[in-house]
């Protein structure tokens, strides 16, 4: 029965129709996937809006507090106005008569006053420490009656109070505590030591009403088992939804999420999953921190609606699909019915395998088109651009054959002999990088490629290309006595005023070159405009610069016409063992004296223009990699030290070498392994084996990097413990013997790599293996 299924399907399935029917089930099928993307997507859309929702709803919370806590600090003020309350406050006042007693009598209905203007407000009162007397908004008490029976509040005794000082702190915001006097509701104590700019060894305490606080965050919850909490920098909840079931697990969260510095982060917590959205802010003279907990099972719910219509969309999706591909099927399979029909019968009759059959049929068509694209050379204006682009990358110039050729395939002339090059590089602003998919930067550049060909002037030739990311060319054919500044000012300042206007611009900066005869003066203008451009400097307001001769910097006086022919030569014989030596000798002194930002980049341009004639005289070509990473160098602001520079040229000229010649990678690399698996046991290190096979040990140690696939150290530490886990295993010989052997220089350095290694000490690891030696043995060690 199975072998008869399988062959029915076989049969069935060398049609294109049953093949087009299956096809279409495959797409249909499909659909429940894209379904619960599309779910996903939504989910993580509703996510993010809700983050966004929160933060508004965090900043209008911290608004919110932010004005009551400003409107209560703002009453010092109203209250300094009352001379009479002022002199209470001071230090030394006592109350000794009947006198001073009036001016008590008036600072309590100043006190009331300022009670009754704010909502929040639940009492008022001055602490007078040494006569132990509280002057409250209700009248006065003795401090041991307020703050034991009056106004006890848990956390804070009277001798908190008498305690209390200033802490460089003339205003400061207390965790909440429990009013045994109101029935548990929570106070929030603003404790100040001055009112306006008289201060005070006593103390003027506002109590805040929490529960007033909470029902405002209760009030801002966007779903409903959110949870809303309001912090101080010393990490205390000040005010929350959950002030009377406070969590222990959620405790330990916020604390732990305070002091972080992410602002949103999904976590679990009591075995459910949250998103944790955190806002610092600042009220008055206290940083606060304000934290919102949402559920993401709250998120979730709000797409049952979703998910449910979906489910049954696709399900109603699915049936239709199957028969809509029954009918797509039978209409697709009819035109190639009939060619099939209309194609040469063979001898067997008709054909087996239909697919097969056109296969045959479609490649011989596409391999008559193949060989009439061999005849027939299109060139379209990418392939000019990237012409140009070649020549501007310093590939062998092309002769004036070539060029003709070319250049008829193309259907295009120059009408002058001479070329200018302008670079423009765009800089754009932080958020671009950091908040745009790689698609959505792909398209801002493309738009402004598109930006810089359609405001080219008609007037001349003009060929606009991308150079590198962010760094586009401008390539003009103009007469030789035209000047630039009047042809190019105008397009650059239009330029400017079209790019600086969209938000994911930061700035641009333009480099022109000089005006040169031929395509070797479209390279020199293009060396012209690099230079240029890196002396425009971040902060300067002037964008453009056009490059003269008598700006440039002598790069003679860095390396000579001898040293550059000495550089030349070494790395057109690919000779990686000399070129360290040689840079130290004629390009280290110049760094180590020290070179302004000129100097290092008309360094740097020096050795480019080296590395451009060694690949022209070899004729061949630099990988894309290593000329994009040198070209970034020269137009960095981002200087590098002199031995990162060092590294960075020799890289450099290395990747020019492997170029001229792959096959030449210095001393046989084989060597280095088998010398180093015979000698491990020796003191070897990368000085011995530079002096050994004649060349530094900079260069010996990529040598040997490459060779290994590790740095050196690391491999010949992984072979010595490689050799002591054999002997361990399979000897019994003392550890002091063993470790001798493989080249450790005492037993403590062993142990700790064998250790770091393995995981275990030596005598752990020979434990695991007790047929290697005897009883005796293992207590002499």
């Amino acid at each position: 029965m199975r072998r008869r299924v399988t062959a029915w399907v076989r049969g069935k399935f060398r049609s294109m129709m049953y093949r087009f029917f299956f096809c279409f089930l495959v797409l249909a099928s499909l659909i429940q996937l894209v379904s619960f993307i599309n779910y996903r997507v939504n989910l993580g859309y509703l996510e993010t809006q809700m983050k966004g929702n929160y933060n508004t709803v965090l900043s209008n919370m911290a608004d919110g507090l932010n004005n009551v806590f400003t409107e209560i600090y703002s009453l010092n003020y109203l209250l300094s106005l009352d001379e009479a309350t002022m002199q209470v406050f001071s230090s030394n006042f006592t109350v000794d008569s009947h006198a001073k007693y009036a001016r008590v009598s008036q600072s309590i209905r100043s006190l009331a006053r300022i009670r009754l203007m704010n909502e929040y407000i639940d009492n008022v009162f001055i602490y007078k420490k040494r006569d132990g007397l509280v002057i409250s908004d209700q009248g006065t008490y003795s401090a041991g009656d307020f703050f034991g029976r009056s106004r006890r509040l848990e956390l804070y005794s009277e001798d908190f109070w008498t305690a209390y000082g200033s802490q460089n702190r003339p205003f400061q915001i207390l965790p909440p505590s429990r009013s045994v006097s109101q029935n548990g509701a929570y106070i929030l104590p603003v404790v100040q030591t001055a009112i306006a700019e008289y201060k005070s060894n006593d103390l003027f305490v506002i109590s805040v009403k929490v529960d007033s606080l909470v029902q405002l965050l209760m009030d801002s919850k966007l779903t409903p088992n959110s949870k809303l909490f309001v912090l101080g920098d010393d990490r205390q909840v000040i005010a929350s939804t959950e002030m009377d079931t406070p969590d222990v697990e959620i405790s330990q969260f916020l604390k732990t999420f305070q002091a972080g510095e992410q602002t949103h982060l999904k976590t679990e917590i009591g075995g459910k999953a949250m998103l944790a959205i955190q806002m610092n802010t600042r009220f008055v003279f206290k940083n606060l921190n304000m934290v919102a907990l949402v559920p993401v099972s709250d998120i979730q719910e709000s797409m049952s609606a979703i998910k449910f219509w979906g489910n049954l969309l696709n399900v109603l999706a699915l049936l239709l699909s199957i028969l809509i591909s029954f009918l797509l099927s039978r209409k697709l399979y009819a035109p190639l019915q009939s060619l099939i029909v209309k194609l040469p019968a063979t001898a067997s009759g008709p054909p087996a395998n239909e697919c097969k059959l056109l296969d045959r049929v479609f490649h011989r068509m596409l391999d008559d088109v193949s060989s009439l694209n061999d005849k027939l050379t299109f060139i379209y204006p990418l392939a000019l651009e990237q012409w140009m682009v070649n020549i501007l990358r310093f590939k062998r110039l092309p002769d004036q054959q070539e060029t003709e050729a070319f250049l008829q395939k193309s259907g295009f002339a120059f009408e002058h002999s001479s070329f200018v090059t302008a670079l423009i590089r765009v800089k754009y602003a932080g958020p671009f990088l950091g908040e745009y998919s790689k698609s959505e930067q792909n398209t801002a550049r493309n738009r402004i490629l598109q930006l810089l060909k359609e405001h080219i002037p008609a007037a001349r030739q003009w060929i606009v290309v991308e150079i590198e990311d962010n760094v586009y060319g401008l390539l003009a054919n103009v007469p030789q006595l035209t000047g630039r500044q009047k042809e190019l000012d105008t397009y650059f300042t239009l330029l400017q005023n079209a790019l600086l206007t969209d938000h994911d611009v930061q700035n641009i900066s333009i480099g022109v070159g000089e005006i040169h005869p031929g395509f070797a003066g479209l390279q020199e203008s293009y060396l012209e405009a690099m230079k240029a451009i890196w002396r425009i400097l971040p902060l300067q307001h002037e964008r453009i610069h056009y490059f003269v001769r008598t700006e440039s910097e002598k790069a003679e006086a860095l390396l000579s016409a001898g040293d550059s022919r000495k550089i030349f030569n070494v790395v057109c014989s690919a000779k990686k063992d000399e070129l360290s030596v040689l840079l130290e000798t004629v390009v280290l002194p110049h760094l180590s004296g020290g070179l302004n930002e000129i100097g290092l980049k008309e360094l740097y341009l020096q050795i480019f223009v080296i590395g451009s004639e060694v690949l022209k005289y070899k004729d061949t070509t630099l990988p894309d990699g290593a000329y994009r990473e040198y070209f970034h160098r020269i137009l960095s602001d981002n200087p590098l030290s002199v031995d990162g520079t060092m590294e960075f040229l020799i890289e450099f000229l290395e990747a020019i070498m492997e170029a001229v010649n792959p096959e030449a990678d210095g001393p046989e690399s084989v060597i280095f392994k088998q010398f180093i698996d015979m000698h491990y046991q020796e003191d070897i290190h990368l000085d011995l084996l530079a002096d050994k096979f004649h060349t530094t040990s900079n260069y010996m140690s990529r040598l040997l990097k490459k060779e290994l696939g590790k740095p050196f150290h690391q491999y010949l530490q992984e072979l010595r413990i490689g050799k002591a886990k054999e002997m361990l295993a399979r000897t019994d010989l003392p550890i002091q013997d063993i470790w001798a052997a493989v080249g450790f220089n005492n037993r403590n350095s062993f142990i700790r790599s064998f250790r770091k290694l393995e995981g275990i000490s030596p005598t752990d690891y020979r434990n695991q293996f007790p047929a290697a030696g005897g009883e005796d043995i293992r207590k002499q060690m």
